[in-house]
C-alpha cells in the first residue's frame, strides 16, 4: 500500500490522499524565506484552498522560524487552511509520524511534498507507506483522481480538523495527562437515531474509515446500491442503529460514529461499529460500546483502540438526548431513572435500546429461547408467582416437565429496587396463548409452540404432530396431555384481575408504562371497516379498565405512531422508526412531569 515510486518525481497514489504535507521553502513558495526572501505563489496558495473545498486538509512540515511563517501565511490569509503546523529545526521523518499519530490518519492516505531528497527519503523510513514526492508532481496533483474528495464548500472537514487542533494545544497545557483532560474538557455524545435523515455520512463511515472500524463490513460502491441496502436494513424491527455525534468546549466535531445491531432473539450482536479518527483518543468508541451493553463483536483487522479493554471507565462523557443540548455548554437536562424495568417482548426489546442513554440500571426481562422452546415473559403467568409466594416444590417438579425451571417464575418487579425508577410492560401473549393447569398441583402455566396460536393441544392430536419439531418437544406434549387440563385463554375479567394485582404492587413512585397491543395489521391497517384483532382488542380493553385512577400509569398504543401500512411488518412487529417515535413520545411525557424522574 502507498505508492509505487521509481524517483521521487514520480508517484503513483493507490488510494484517495486526504492530506497533503507542504514543506514551504522552494515547494510550498519559491526561494528560502532565511535566505534572501522567497515568491509567493498564487497558484499554490489557491490548490490549498481548492483542496480544503474538497474536504482533502493541507498542513505543514518545514525547517524554519515559526513565528515569521504564521505571520507571513497570516498576511496572505491563509494560515487557518492549514491543521497541526509543524515548523522548527528538527528532523522531519518524527515529526510526521507524531503529526500523523495526532491527526489520526494512516501514512498511505497522506502526501508528503519537499524538494529535498533527503527529507523525503527520511520520512518514507520513519513512516513506512507514506507518499512522498518533489515539488514538480504540484501540477500534477490538481486534477488527480485520487484528489478528487468529495464537495464541502462550507469546509466543515477543516473546521472540525481546527477544533481537534485547538484541543491537542489545550491538553499539551494539561501535562499531557490525557483522561484528566477529558474530564474537564464536557464531551458531550448526541446519539442520533434518525439515521435516514443522514444516510450519505453513514454510508461514509461504514466505507471510508479503517483504523476504528472495527467490523469492516462494506456496502456497495456505488452510492445509489449502498443507500439501497442500508435502507433495507434500518427498515427491519430487529435492527438498532444510530450515529454519534460529539461536542466538547473546543467546538462540534460532527458525526463521528455508527453502529448498527442486530436482535436475534432479544440478544444483540454488532454488524457495523465504525468511527472517524476525528476523536481518537476520547474514547467515544469505549463509551459507544459500554453503552450497547458491550455486545459479541468479532474485531476484523487492525485497529487503533482496544474497546474490549475494561480497565478504562470513560466517565466523562455526557449523553444528551436533543442537538439543542448539544449546544449548550451549561449541565444537560436529560431525564434520568436510578432503575428502569422493562417486561414483555420484542416490542419492548426495540423500545430499551433507546432507554438505556436514561439510566445506568437497565433491566430487561424478554422473551428468550430456553430449554429448547421460547419463554414468553410477556405472559402474566411467569409473573404472578414472582408477586406471591412463589411456587412449592411439587409446582416447580410439575413446571420442570414442561420445561420451565423456577427461575423462570422470577422477576426484578418481585422487590421493587430504591430510587426513582421507570417501569414498562406488555403482556400481548396474554391475549392469545392459552393456559394449561397441571391435575395434581393446581400449577397455571402457558404452553405454546410456533403453529399452535389460540389452538388447545391437548385436543387436537394432529396439531400436535404439525407443530413438534424434536422429541424433547414431543415428550413435552406427551406430558401436556398426561398430566395437564387446557384452561385456554385469560377471559377479559381475568387480565384486568391480574394488571390491577401487578400494578398493586408496584410502588406509586414509579411511573408505569403500559404498551397496548395492535389491534390491526398492515392488511386492514388502512380500512377502518374490517373488523380489529379481537384478542388483542380484548386485552387492551382489559388493561383500560386495570388502569383506571392510577396517575403513575401511562398507555401506549402503538397504532398512534404508525402512518402507514408500510410501517409494520405484521401485527406484532413494526419498522425502527416507529419504535423511535414511541420513544420520543414516552420522553416528552414524561420531560412533562416530575414523577420518578431525575434531571442532571
Amino acid at each position: 500500500m502507498g505508492m509505487t515510486r521509481t524517483k521521487f518525481d514520480q508517484i503513483q497514489l493507490v488510494e484517495n490522499t486526504r492530506l497533503i504535507i507542504w514543506d514551504l521553502d522552494e515547494t510550498f513558495w519559491d526561494g528560502t524565506l532565511t535566505e534572501g526572501g522567497i515568491r509567493y505563489r498564487e497558484d499554490h496558495h489557491a490548490f490549498v484552498i481548492e483542496l480544503a473545498k474538497r474536504g482533502i486538509m493541507s498542513t505543514i512540515c518545514s525547517k524554519n522560524n515559526a513565528n515569521e511563517i504564521e505571520a507571513v501565511l497570516k498576511e496572505r490569509e491563509l494560515w487557518d487552511y492549514f491543521i497541526f503546523p509543524s515548523i522548527d529545526w528538527t528532523p522531519k521523518g518524527p515529526r510526521i509520524a507524531a503529526m500523523l499519530a495526532q491527526i489520526g490518519l494512516r501514512a498511505s492516505s497522506v502526501l508528503f511534498l519537499d524538494d529535498n531528497p533527503m527529507n523525503l527519503a527520511q520520512a518514507s523510513h520513519h513512516n513506512p507507506g507514506l507518499n512522498v514526492g518533489l515539488p514538480s508532481l504540484i501540477p500534477k496533483l490538481v486534477n488527480a483522481p485520487q484528489l478528487r474528495g468529495k464537495p464541502d464548500v462550507h469546509l466543515t472537514r477543516l473546521a472540525q480538523y481546527k477544533v481537534k487542533e485547538r484541543k491537542a494545544k489545550a491538553a499539551e497545557v494539561a501535562c499531557g495527562d490525557t483522561i484528566a483532560f477529558l474530564r474537564t474538557s464536557n464531551v458531550r455524545v448526541f446519539v442520533e437515531y434518525n439515521v435516514e435523515a443522514h444516510l450519505d455520512r453513514a454510508i461514509e463511515l461504514i466505507n471510508r474509515t479503517n483504523q476504528l472500524n472495527f467490523t469492516k463490513k462494506r456496502l456497495p460502491e456505488d452510492q445509489v446500491a449502498a443507500r439501497k441496502e442500508l435502507t433495507a436494513l434500518l427498515a427491519q424491527n430487529t435492527t438498532d442503529a444510530a450515529l454519534i455525534r460529539v461536542c466538547d468546549n473546543f467546538g462540534d466535531y460532527g458525526f463521528v460514529g455508527f453502529y448498527l445491531t442486530e436482535r436475534l432473539h432479544n440478544v444483540r450482536r454488532l454488524r457495523h461499529f465504525c468511527f472517524s479518527c476525528r476523536t481518537l483518543n476520547m474514547y467515544i468508541e469505549h463509551w459507544t460500546y459500554a453503552h450497547l451493553g458491550r455486545p459479541p463483536l468479532e474485531v476484523v483487522g487492525d485497529v487503533l483502540s482496544d474497546i474490549q479493554n475494561e480497565t478504562t471507565r470513560v466517565d466523562w462523557v455526557t449523553p444528551v438526548v436533543a442537538l439543542t443540548e448539544l449546544e449548550d455548554t451549561s449541565p444537560t437536562t436529560t431525564v434520568r431513572y436510578d432503575n428502569i424495568i422493562a417486561r414483555g417482548g420484542c416490542d419492548l426489546a426495540s423500545l430499551m435500546h433507546y432507554f438505556v442513554l436514561h439510566t445506568n440500571n437497565l433491566v430487561e426481562e424478554f422473551n428468550q429461547p430456553k430449554n429448547g422452546q421460547m419463554l414468553r415473559q410477556d405472559h402474566t403467568s411467569f409473573l404472578m408467582p414472582a408477586l406471591g409466594a412463589g411456587l412449592c416444590g411439587e409446582q416447580c417438579d410439575a413446571a420442570a416437565t414442561l420445561g420451565y425451571v423456577p427461575e423462570d417464575f422470577h422477576s426484578q418487579l418481585g422487590t421493587f429496587p430504591k430510587g426513582r425508577s421507570l417501569c414498562f410492560l406488555s403482556f400481548w401473549a396474554d391475549a392469545d396463548i392459552p393456559e394449561y393447569r397441571h391435575k395434581r398441583t393446581g400449577l397455571t402455566v402457558p404452553y405454546w409452540l410456533i403453529g399452535a396460536q389460540n389452538h388447545d393441544l391437548i385436543a387436537q392430536e394432529e396439531l400436535r404432530e404439525t407443530v413438534t419439531q424434536n422429541d424433547v418437544q414431543r415428550q413435552r406434549l406427551a406430558t401436556l396431555v398426561r398430566d395437564f387440563d387446557h384452561i385456554g385463554l385469560l377471559s377479559s375479567e381475568r387480565m384486568a384481575q391480574r394488571y390491577r394485582q401487578i400494578l398493586d404492587h408496584i410502588p406509586t413512585s414509579v411511573v408505569v408504562i403500559v404498551v397496548l397491543a395492535p389491534i390491526r395489521g398492515p392488511l386492514h391497517f388502512e380500512n377502518p371497516d374490517k373488523p380489529p384483532h379481537p384478542h388483542h382488542q380484548r386485552l387492551n380493553e382489559a388493561v383500560s379498565r386495570a388502569v383506571q385512577g392510577r396517575d403513575n400509569v401511562m398507555l401506549l398504543d402503538p397504532a398512534d405512531f404508525i402512518e402507514r401500512s408500510e410501517d409494520m411488518i405484521d401485527l406484532n412487529h413494526f419498522t425502527r422508526p416507529v419504535y423511535h417515535r414511541m420513544y420520543v413520545e414516552v420522553i416528552e411525557r414524561l420531560s412533562r412531569t416530575d414523577k420518578g424522574a431525575a434531571y442532571v
